[in-house]
This record gives structure tokens, C-alpha cells and sequence, in this order.
């Protein structure tokens, strides 16, 4: 949602969609003791576990549209089947999906829009690193202008107001009526959620943001289907990747004036391999398909963006808020102090960067393409090099203290053993044999009380010693997967 008035150039007046589909992503934390009983309690709230083995699941979540599970499974690189698709609940290395079919219908009602919709299912996934997700699949009624889906989409996002149109903005349904989306979502869609949302990880005032990641609102993924007849615009696809819909006066507009631009924009954000009948758009804010296809092409592009293409955005907008949270955590860490958060920071970068960050995700020539602009425009790249400088520091400051301790403990060491030597051949202590005497240590000579000192003060350093590297083995093993993953 536009704050400015922005000039209207070159729009595509009267533009209708035949069929528009929207799906909102929302990552939050989780709370990581509580996700087993977080998973149940879905189970037990009609939501079911996504499994590609199960056909029947194929055309349960879409709103008449379905997936082919085989091609899904088949579409992605083998090393990446696992993670996108576990093949249990409980496989906790993976996406879990559980999904819940709705076909709620709701109401939306704004200062520039009035207009029916269609809450077709609702996901909730569990990820690696503590991380969920949640997303809202929508159906819009057909023949909505353009326009209308795009400021539907941008300010359906917004999941608290902050603008004054967004905050005159309604949704109404069976449940009730509502005047800002997060009121939607967690009292009529998933109540149960406030219960496992990590806020104080979170660190935030905001119910379930992340404090390293953009702002309160969802990212959109949408399909958008226009006659075949229709002109699509480079502007037109400039205000699908922007979500630029109606100015504070319900004028259409577009958020850029120079033509130069938005040519640049195009060539960075647009794939249009099949133009001028389907393009691909990417954002920070909005994944779309816009086609002019018909017939079976269209049912097809439609059902991709609810799999493969679902999915692989998916993996990549995960890889960029790990990268984000891998960045902020070390931001909290204070090396000198908190030795076992850095540790476990190095192996939480080093188990993503191995076992999850991969540079393809699958192998045909348009999802390489696809992918890998999404993958720039979420600046996959930079984000990952800044944390291998982060992993490179750690190491460096952890070899360095770790060198440091090992000194000043070998200078202790080195010290009593020398003393404790040089008595041990040259003093003995009568009282010291058999049934110790205590009440002699009044008696002791000054050379006496220094082994005295050494003796006792030796068993309790090494006690101590002994006590915290075994309480330090003990805990990271009990504690370093659940911790990471």
C-alpha cells in the first residue's frame, strides 16, 4: 500500500483476471520444547500431515485444483526429496507440512474494495532450526480487475495496520469480524498457534515476528490468469512484483515513472521465456505467475504454482531467513563470555551450510532458470558469504581464547606441579600418614602450611576442573540436536 500520490503512466485500463489464486507465507519461531505437542495438538484440530505417498491428498487442499505427488517428487533433485518431503511427522530434519482444508468463505471490505473470497486450506510447516512458516491458500471470484487482485494481495498481507486504509480495512466471516488479519488468522483460522510461537525469541512487540526478518507482513505467491486477448505490460509485471494496486484516492497506480526503470526491473525480475502469453515474476514481496494461457496450459500453471514452484520458492525463502537468523544470533553473542552459544552457533552454520544450502534444486532448464532468480532477488549469495566471514571470525576468536585458556591453564598446571615436585621429593609430612592429625596444623612451619595449601587447593582445582569439563560433555550431547535442529 502506497503512503504517496504516485503519477499513473502507461496502465493497462480494464484489465480483468480470469481466475486468481493467492497463497500467504508467514515464518515465525517456534518454541522448540513444545513442537511435539504442537504437532498433535494440529493432528487433533483436523489438520493432516502432508505425505506425497497419500493420493488422495492430491486435490484435497486446492480449491478445485490439484498436484501430481509423482511429478512433485520427481521435479526436485534427489538430495533435496527429504527435506521438502519427509515421509513422517516425526522426521524432524525436514518440512513438515500439515495442512487443514477450510473452504471458508470470508468477506473483505476496504475503502477501495469490496469483494468476496475463499480461504481454500491453511499449512503450518515445521522446520529445521526452530523455524516455521504458515500459509493461507486464496481464491478470488473471477472477472476482479487487475487492480483489485493486487491491492487485495497487498493489503491482505499486512498482518497488523499501519497505514490509515489499512487499518479501515474488514474481513467478515461465520466466526465473526475482524479488523486486522493477524485477528484473523489466530482467532478464525488457527487459534491454537498462540500457544507455540516463540515471542520471546522473537524479541519483538509484534505477536510472532522475527526480529531479523522485513516487517509484519506475509509473502504472497499468486497466479493470476487474464483473458487471452489481454496486453500484459512490462508495467503491468512491475505492479505484480511491487503489489502496487490502488493510490490513497482508488486510482491505479505504479510505483515507478521512469521507463528506463522499470525496463531494468523487468530484466531483473522477470522471466519471460514464454512471453508474451506467461510470465514469472519475483519480488521481496510477491512470487506470480501472470497468463494469458487457457485450457489444460493454464489448469497446469495453476497447479505447479501450488507444487513445484510453491516448493522451491519455499526452500528459498527458508535459506534466506536461516542466513538472517545465523547473522542476528551472532549480532547477540558476547564471544567472551558466552563460549558454549558461540560453539553452538559454528555448528548450526556448519550443519546448514552442509546438510540443507544447496546451489540447485533440481535439475530441468526452466526451474534452474526460475529459481535462480529467486534466488538473487533474495540475495542467497551475499547473505551466505556474510556468514561464512561470521563462521571464519568464530573460528579465528575461538582458536585464539581457546589458545589463551590453554596458556594460563598450563601455567597453573606447570606451577603446582613444580611445587608440589620439589615437596613431594623433599618434604614428606609425618602427619599426613595414616589417620591424618589436625589438630597439629597449629604447629606447621611456614614451609609446611605452602604444601599444605598446594595439596588442598590442587584436589579441589582438579575437582572443579573435572566437574565442569564432564557437566560441559554431558550437556552438549543431550543438547546439541535438538538445539540445532
Amino acid at each position: 500500500m502506497t503512503n504517496f500520490q504516485e503519477e499513473n503512466r502507461n496502465l493497462t485500463h480494464g484489465l480483468k483476471t480470469k481466475r486468481s489464486m493467492l497463497q500467504f507465507i508467514f515464518p515465525f519461531m517456534l518454541e522448540n520444547k513444545k513442537t511435539k505437542e504442537f504437532a498433535h495438538r494440529l493432528l487433533d484440530d483436523n489438520f493432516v500431515f502432508f505425505d506425497l505417498k497419500n493420493m488422495e491428498q492430491e486435490d484435497a487442499f486446492y480449491g478445485g485444483s490439484q498436484i501430481n505427488h509423482r511429478t512433485l517428487e520427481q521435479y526436485f533433485l534427489p538430495n533435496i526429496e527429504p527435506i521438502l518431503f519427509p515421509g513422517s511427522p516425526r522426521s524432524i530434519e525436514g518440512f513438515r507440512r500439515f495442512t487443514k482444508s477450510m473452504d471458508l468463505t470470508a468477506a473483505f471490505q476496504s475503502p477501495h474494495l469490496t469483494t468476496d473470497f475463499t480461504i481454500n486450506s491453511f499449512d503450518i510447516l515445521f522446520c529445521p532450526f526452530n523455524i516455521g512458516m504458515m500459509n493461507i491458500r486464496v481464491t478470488l471470484p473471477e472477472g476482479l480487475d487487475y487492480t483489485d487482485v493486487l491491492y487485495f494481495a497487498d493489503t491482505f498481507r499486512v498482518m497488523e495496520p499501519i497505514v490509515q486504509e489499512e487499518e479501515n480495512t474488514k474481513i467478515s466471516c461465520e466466526k465473526g469480524s475482524y479488523t486486522k488479519v493477524k485477528d484473523f488468522i489466530f482467532s478464525a483460522l488457527a487459534p491454537i498457534m498462540k500457544d507455540f510461537i516463540d515471542q520471546q525469541k522473537a524479541d519483538s512487540s509484534y505477536f510472532g515476528s522475527l526480529p531479523f526478518f522485513i516487517d509484519e507482513r506475509m509473502y504472497v505467491v499468486s497466479h493470476i490468469s487474464v483473458p487471452e486477448n489481454s496486453t500484459i505490460t512490462k508495467t503491468d509485471l512491475y505492479r505484480a512484483g511491487q503489489l502496487n494496486g490502488y493510490d490513497r484516492d482508488g486510482k491505479p497506480f505504479a510505483g515507478a515513472l521512469n521507463p528506463d526503470y522499470i525496463d531494468r526491473y523487468y530484466k531483473k525480475n522477470v522471466y519471460d521465456r514464454w512471453g508474451d502469453e506467461t510470465y514469472y515474476v519475483t519480488s521481496e514481496y510477491n512470487f506470480a505467475c501472470v497468463t494469458k494461457a487457457s485450457g489444460e496450459l493454464e489448469e497446469l500453471l495453476a497447479n505447479q504454482m501450488y507444487g513445484q514452484h510453491y516448493y522451491g520458492l519455499l526452500l528459498f525463502f527458508y535459506y534466506k531467513i536461516v542466513l538472517l537468523k545465523l547473522t542476528h544470533e551472532h549480532s547477540k553473542i558476547d564471544i567472551d563470555k558466552d563460549q558454549s552459544d558461540t560453539e553452538q552457533l559454528i555448528m548450526m552454520i556448519t550443519v546448514f551450510s552442509s546438510k540443507y544450502l544447496f546451489p540447485e534444486v533440481n535439475s530441468s532448464t526452466s526451474g534452474k532458470e526460475i529459481f535462480k532468480i529467486i534466488k538473487e532477488v533474495f540475495e542467497i549469495d551475499r547473505l551466505y558469504e556474510d556468514v561464512k566471514k561470521t563462521l571464519s571470525s568464530l573460528y579465528q576468536n575461538q582458536d585464539n581464547m581457546s589458545a589463551n585458556r590453554n596458556n594460563y591453564l598450563l601455567q597453573i598446571l606447570t606451577i603446582y606441579t613444580v611445587v608440589s615436585g620439589i615437596y613431594g621429593m623433599n618434604l614428606v609430612i609425618e602427619d599426613w600418614k595414616g589417620k591424618t592429625r589436625w589438630s597439629k596444623i597449629p604447629d606447621y612451619s611456614f614451609f609446611e602450611y605452602i604444601s599444605l595449601f598446594v595439596a588442598l587447593s590442587g584436589i579441589l582445582i582438579s575437582s572443579i576442573l573435572g566437574f565442569v569439563a564432564l557437566r560441559n560433555w554431558i550437556k552438549e550431547h543431550r543438547n546439541q540436536k535438538k538445539k540445532i535442529i
